[in-house]
């Protein structure tokens, strides 16, 4: 009782600071999304329409917190019939919550913790168009994506310190070796072995590792459309530079154009003729970003055939500045400035 009490006091001060495209509209939800993404700030515009003493705001992370102390969480909220409203601040495993009687907001950076009867809210990382909103400066559309891409979508390409406190120094490492190899095909048996050669580890350690960078949506796998390969994206495209020193502009652009493509919330695959494509959507992205309009069009010739074969009826190359649009056989061919087509969804 002493720690929810400590907490309970102590709450943090519940007030609006910047607006996001995901809104809370209801409790009893599980907010999901990775570290630093905004989920307390999203949390707290939410709460602010309560009362503090209706409020009982757990954070989980807090090194001040006990596990064994939520054992009494029934009873202390039947002692404290002013609370409204209980938020479980990332929680990162399951919990019996059909005795609380009050609606309840969680949060978690985990993609397999599900709660029964809670519906699940997604928080992704900023994308342009919020980046924009929320740094309100005032500077022109080019301006503005040099200013993104330089710092990312998130704290955690910003602060070297912050990755060292995030991760174990298994998951720096193949975090490393992906920053290197970004936009090539993944072997995990080939990654193995090169860490290998650094630390100590089995392979068992390492496919687990991959599997819990995606788990908490630090990385994601784009799938072949036909074989059975994989490249691996960060969710937050910023992370690349913060890793290595490398650079490679041309698959970091890939990786900032499927960073926006999330906003669709569908499957991507990729091959040879198309970094990123859906035949759900009929649609295919390909990453250009200094190719000029000419040379374009003559690659749009080449893979009109596969367009067709795969019922993609709308290709998009996605430029740093060039812009126009023709058709090819009944396909429907766009060159876009990286901004219009982040802005243009």
């Amino acid at each position: 009782m002493k720690i929810l009490n400590f907490f309970y006091e102590n709450a943090p001060k519940f007030e609006i600071d910047y607006e996001r495209k995901v809104q809370i509209s209801q409790a009893n939800i599980i907010l999901k999304g990775p570290k630093k993404s905004g989920k307390k700030t999203l949390i707290f515009n939410y709460l602010s329409q309560f009362k503090p003493e209706e409020i009982l705001f757990l954070n989980l992370s807090d090194i001040r917190f006990e596990k064994e102390s939520l054992k009494q969480l029934g009873v202390f909220l039947q002692n404290h019939h002013q609370i409204k409203i209980l938020c479980l601040y990332d929680l990162d495993f399951t919990l019996d919550l059909q005795d609380i009687k009050i609606p309840i907001i969680v949060s978690t950076d985990k993609k397999d913790l599900h709660f029964k009867d809670f519906k699940e809210l997604w928080l992704d990382y900023f994308d342009f168009e919020e980046f924009i909103s929320i740094n309100k400066k005032n500077l022109p559309i080019n301006h503005l994506v040099g200013l993104f891409l330089q710092t990312g979508r998130s704290e955690l390409s910003q602060k070297n310190d912050l990755l060292k406190q995030s991760f174990n120094f298994l998951e720096l490492e193949i975090l490393k070796y992906l920053a290197k190899n970004l936009g090539q095909q993944i072997s995990i048996s080939k990654l193995f072995l090169e860490l290998k050669t650094k630390i100590k580890t089995s392979k068992d350690s390492v496919y687990h590792a991959i599997k819990e960078l995606e788990n908490r949506y630090i990385i994601y796998p784009i799938m072949h459309g036909e074989k059975k390969l994989q490249k691996i994206y960060f969710r937050d495209f910023g992370l690349r530079n913060n890793l290595c020193i490398y650079k490679d502009f041309a698959h970091l652009f890939e990786n900032v154009i499927l960073n926006e493509l999330f906003k669709f919330q569908e499957d991507f695959f990729y091959n040879k003729y198309f970094h990123f494509f859906s035949k759900e959507l009929k649609i295919a992205y390909i990453s250009s970003p200094t190719l000029d309009i000419d040379l374009i069009k003559i690659r749009a010739r080449k893979i009109v055939s596969k367009a067709l074969e795969l019922g993609i009826y709308n290709v998009i190359f996605i430029t740093l500045s060039s812009e126009d649009s023709f058709l090819e056989q009944g396909v429907k061919f766009e060159i876009l400035p990286f901004d219009k087509f982040a802005l243009g969804f």
